[in-house]
Formats: C-alpha cells, sequence, structure tokens
C-alpha cells in the first residue's frame, strides 16, 4: 500500500526541475533495462507511475527511436522497445559517474602551453591555461599535470556557479527526507519509479561538472553528499523484477 512518504517522495523528485520526457525515458532504459528489452505495457505502468501521460511517453518514444537511441519491434500485439548499439554505448560511458562508489580522488592540475578550451564535464578552468580534473581525465598531449598537495579555499568558488550549488541543495534535502521517512516494502512499480527519479534528479547534475574531490569545492557544496545518498538509496531500494510489474 503506497504510503504518503512514498507520494511525497514521487512529488518532490519530480519537482527538482524540468522533467524532459525523452530525457526521463533515458534514465528509465539506463537503469532499470541497460541490457534487456522493455515492453510496452512494462514501460507504460512505470512512466504512468511517475505521472507521464501515455502520448508523452508515444511522443518520447518517437525522438528516441529517430535519434538512433532506442529500437522498437513488434511480439504479437506487444512492442519490445531497448537501446540501440548507440544507446548502450552512451549508456555505459555515463555508468561509472553516475553509479560510482563515494571517494575522495586526488585532483591533478592541468597547465596548458597556450590558452585552449577543454570539455567542461571534466575540466574546470580557472586561470587562461590552467585547470583542474579528476585523475580519469585524458590530459592533452602538450599540457602537464601536477598533484597539488592542497588546494586553496577560494577554488570553490571560483569553480562553482550559484546556479549548480542550489540544485545540489535541493536534490540533498530531498534525499534526505527520503532516506529518513520513506520505509521498505514498495511494490516493483514503485521501486521503479523511485529509482528512475532518484537517478534521472542526480544524472541532470553529476554529467554536467568535472569530477573533482570534496577538496576542490566550497564547504556549499553537497555534490559529494548527494553521491552518498544515491549510493545508499540505490542500495536499500534495488532494481525490481521487472516481469513483476508486467503481472501487475
Amino acid at each position: 500500500m503506497p504510503t504518503d512518504a512514498y507520494f511525497q517522495a514521487i512529488s518532490s523528485l519530480s519537482s527538482l526541475g524540468p522533467m524532459r520526457v525523452w530525457s526521463l525515458l533515458v534514465t528509465v532504459f539506463g537503469d532499470l533495462a541497460p541490457d534487456r528489452p522493455l515492453d510496452g505495457p512494462t514501460l507504460s505502468a512505470i512512466m504512468g507511475e511517475i505521472g507521464i501521460k501515455p502520448e508523452a511517453s508515444r511522443v518520447a518514444l518517437h525522438r528516441l527511436r529517430s535519434d538512433g537511441w532506442v529500437g522498437s519491434e513488434k511480439q504479437g500485439r506487444t512492442s519490445l522497445h531497448s537501446l540501440t548499439p548507440k544507446g548502450r554505448s552512451d549508456s555505459k560511458a555515463a555508468r561509472a559517474r553516475i553509479y560510482g562508489q563515494p571517494r575522495e580522488a586526488e585532483a591533478l592540475m592541468i597547465l596548458t602551453s597556450a590558452p585552449v578550451e577543454l570539455d567542461q564535464t571534466q575540466f574546470a578552468q580557472i586561470a587562461p591555461r590552467v585547470f583542474l580534473c579528476g585523475p580519469s581525465a585524458s590530459i592533452p598531449l602538450d599540457a602537464i599535470g601536477l598533484a597539488p598537495q592542497s588546494l586553496p579555499k577560494w577554488l570553490g568558488a571560483q569553480i562553482e556557479t550559484e546556479a549548480m550549488r542550489d540544485a545540489y541543495k535541493s536534490l540533498h534535502a530531498v534525499l534526505t527526507d527520503i532516506a529518513e521517512e520513506l520505509e521498505d516494502g514498495l511494490t516493483a512499480v514503485q521501486t521503479a519509479a523511485l529509482r528512475v527519479l532518484i537517478v534521472h534528479g542526480w544524472r541532470r547534475l553529476t554529467l554536467k561538472h568535472p569530477d573533482l574531490p570534496r577538496a576542490a569545492h566550497s564547504s556549499d557544496w553537497r555534490g559529494h553528499d548527494c553521491r552518498a545518498l544515491v549510493s545508499h538509496l540505490l542500495t536499500r531500494f534495488a532494481r525490481p523484477d521487472l516481469d513483476a510489474i508486467k503481472a501487475t
């Protein structure tokens, strides 16, 4: 039986930012069915539980098919939807960032020979030729990488935006409430909806900036705290049996 805490969790997660249905479907496939098909009734049940209308899901599926991200085929009277090789590749590329366990990686200071533009999801620029990145970033061939022993306290304000700080604060508050208030015992479709919205809220933020250690950020940054809560909640509310959703 759904509880007020469950409905509040779904509502709060849905209100964190613009809900683009095609992007939400990317999360559904990436989290629940990265290597298997989703039949139409199961997908409709999950999206309906989140509050997405069937017409909106159909339009979003059409867009993802046109983009070569999802493929669909008929099996009798039922449609089966699954990630294409491109979709699986793109999803796999983001998995480590989305599902990686909390860690305190060392930062690297990158010095370039000339002003250059680097991928802002991997490198944070702090001066015309100086960038900060995590150890997994691909360093340009003509750059020098240094491992600073400590980072100055003003650095966080230099590499963060107020909008991103506020977004992480909002996500952290919602995830904290879910961890404290929501009880176990959800149905398969409820678990699926909850997981999708947790991953979606986290994915929308974490893929937009470099993965830097806590020491590189200000005391107002909640990104690392959100990662810990996401990891905890996804373990607690494990991926449900999709066949159980189909049977409901």
